[in-house]
């Protein structure tokens, strides 16, 4: 066993509810990323209907940030569904039918989330900042908003052209202070060329612990990449290779090279998660 394959883990999908929650869904918890204060889960939705039927609002003791994307290869601002959701305790709905970001602090209450229509299977990440996914019903729902009390929870996602080449081809980059002051910065890209991603930069870290979550977007299955990918951890250098969908942990100040696309045989995604409010790396000699 190498040194750092415990930082490189395959995710494992499974079956998911099926109905309006995930046909199929992995859950990734702290513990399976050097303990870092994150878990996740990423899934693909195709039909319509409430995600949790009869369950209500429920809420959290932790943040956590909700990213609604698409699978449309050709283009990240294309979501392909319509889909609701309530939050606060007066159950204050938010309907949107763009790649969306919904912001939950600890305790407050949200959902029921509802998928509306959809045009194309389309895909979600929950990201909380704990390491276990703990979780209960709203102690109380009720009352009346001017129905846009809530509005700074719910953004658009920021998508722009990326840097190009075997950089992201469109990126949606947000910090904490994006994220209503959550201590987390989030960037999600669609890559669909070889080689390295940052091309004359070296071996470099973070003051934070990252996760980098590399996903497919083929609609049939989410066990499929779509491509090979290398990244070197340590000071030694130590090489690890993938080409199914995996998760990449990087504690805070463990050197790491750039990320390297070795082959593409379809566009895929990643959801890179710090734990810092915004970016910063600093070079390793």
């Amino acid at each position: 066993m190498a040194k750092y394959d415990a930082l490189v883990r395959k995710l494992e999908f499974r079956p998911g509810r099926g109905g309006a929650n995930a046909r199929e869904l992995v859950f990734v918890m702290g513990d399976e990323m050097a303990g870092f204060d994150l878990n996740f889960i990423v899934g693909i939705y195709d039909q319509t209907g409430d995600w949790a039927p009869g369950m209500g609002a429920h809420v959290h003791p932790f943040d956590e940030v909700l990213l609604f994307f698409g699978h449309n290869p050709d283009d990240m601002a294309d979501l392909g569904a319509d889909l609701e959701i309530h939050l606060g305790k007066e159950l204050e709905v938010h309907p949107f039918n763009v790649p969306t970001v919904v912001i939950c602090p600890k305790s407050l209450p949200h959902n029921p989330l509802v998928t509306k229509s959809v045009r194309r299977p389309f895909g979600h990440f929950h990201l909380a900042l704990a390491a276990k996914y703990t979780g209960g019903r709203a102690p109380e729902t009720g009352g009346t908003t001017d129905g846009h009390q809530y509005d700074k929870f719910v953004k658009t996602m920021p998508i722009k052209p990326g840097p190009g080449g075997a950089g992201a081809r469109q990126m949606a980059t947000l910090s904490g202070a994006d994220l209503e002051g959550l201590d987390v910065n989030v960037t999600m890209g669609l890559y669909d060329k070889p080689g390295h991603w940052a091309p004359g930069t070296g071996v470099h870290s973070h003051p934070y612990n990252e996760a980098l979550v590399f996903f497919g977007h083929d609609t049939t299955t989410m066990k499929y990449l779509g491509a090979e990918i290398s990244i070197e951890l340590g000071p030694e250098h130590e090489r690890h290779t993938f080409d199914v969908p995996t998760v990449v942990s990087l504690p805070k100040g463990l050197p790491h090279s750039p990320v390297a696309c070795n082959r593409v045989d379809k566009p895929y995604g990643v959801v890179q998660v710090g734990l810092g409010s915004r970016y910063s790396s600093a070079p390793v000699k």
